[in-house]
């Protein structure tokens, strides 16, 4: 018993484990709107999800239809522009109207 132990120990130290850090993949921005579905899965194949060429594609209903959806493929350095965007637009409208409250006494 003594002996399969050890040899289990030695199987499982013995095997190569995946590195912690991945060596950086070295490619040029996509264009997800020009891309296929099995182009964009092709490309992200070789990247890792947290790089920022991966693609990501969100499908939401198209307004006025319960079963109509609609893709939309962006990078994830895109996704990441286009909230900043968002979260800077909504910001300057809040900090607008605060300048304009009216004190209705």
């Amino acid at each position: 018993m003594l002996n399969s132990l050890f040899l289990m120990l030695a199987a499982t130290t013995a095997t190569p484990s995946a590195p912690a850090n991945p060596a950086p993949v070295n490619v040029t921005e996509p264009n997800p709107k020009a891309m296929s579905q099995q182009e964009i899965r092709d490309h992200n194949a070789t990247l890792p999800r947290t790089h920022p060429y991966y693609i990501r594609c969100v499908k939401s209903a198209d307004t006025g239809s319960l079963v109509k959806r609609r893709a939309s493929c962006r990078t994830n350095e895109q996704w990441n522009l286009a909230d900043a965007a968002g979260n800077r637009e909504a910001r300057d409208v809040a900090d607008h109207m605060r300048g304009k409250a009216v004190n209705s006494n």
